[in-house]
């Protein structure tokens, strides 16, 4: 008859466990799921197309007022630094601080993502924006110094949205910028710290791009539903609160 078929929810609650506490497989003692169950589990979800799946389902390319493009920093452990076919084909290189890969990101005012890309650490953040900005609809597109570019501009503009970018300091004639608005964009750098407090994604352990950005996914299927069920906690006190006030029924 075979083996029996393992306990699903508890597999998924030790790739969770990694997740946040960056533990190696090995270290799973999950009752009902070895570490070869859970991990053959994650690496058959990355090999069947779970990646483009969770991209499809979360809310991507919504159209908001602001959207916010940055990249962060994420140093690579040696137990990922020797990946078959070398370190560039899994989006690493090296940097001064060591070996690296980046996390760019396209996020709305709410601190949601809308595009995420993977590349070495070394390539330059304002290569990727045109790409993450490819599908974006909004008004404005607070960005730091490191997109401060002439031909990022233009793109902004023909797509219909208004860069807000300070120049560089070496610009002989400094385009201005709306400070104000500027000091919204920390709603992206609130993203990377909501993703970093997941040690599994604050260092690279994984070899291969697509299970670390397998890992980066979850997070964020972690990340929204946090936000739906905080609205429907939300939702029930106003009708409760509502109800109370013009003195109706509650209905429990």
């Amino acid at each position: 008859m075979g083996r029996p078929l393992a306990d699903l929810p508890q597999v998924l609650r030790a790739v969770l466990y990694v997740l946040k506490e960056g533990a190696s497989w090995r270290a799973l003692d999950a009752h009902g799921a070895g570490w070869q169950t859970v991990h053959g589990h994650f690496r058959r979800w990355c090999h069947s197309g779970l990646r483009d799946q969770i991209m499809q389902q979360l809310p991507w390319h919504s159209r908001r007022r602001l959207v916010m493009v940055d990249a962060t920093h994420i140093k690579v452990h040696r137990d990922g630094a020797n990946p078959a076919g070398g370190q560039a084909a899994q989006a690493m290189g090296r940097t001064k601080g060591g070996l690296n890969t980046k996390l760019h990101a396209l996020t709305d005012d709410r601190s949601q993502p809308q595009c995420l890309i993977l590349t070495a650490g070394p390539e330059a953040d304002v290569v990727h924006a045109p790409s993450l900005l490819e599908a974006a609809s909004a008004r404005h597109v607070p960005m730091d110094r490191a997109y401060d570019s002439d031909a990022l501009r233009e793109f902004v503009a023909a797509k219909g949205m208004q860069a807000c970018i300070p120049p560089r300091k070496n610009r002989n004639d400094p385009a201005p910028y709306n400070v104000d608005l500027y000091k919204k964009r920390h709603h992206v750098e609130n993203y990377f710290e909501k993703l970093k407090r997941c040690r599994r994604i604050a260092t690279r352990y994984d070899k291969t791009a697509d299970s670390f950005m397998a890992f980066v996914l979850i997070a964020c299927c972690v990340l929204n539903l946090r936000i739906a069920i905080l609205k429907h906690a939300l939702g029930k006190r106003r009708h409760h609160e509502q109800s109370l006030r013009s003195g109706g029924r509650v209905e429990t």
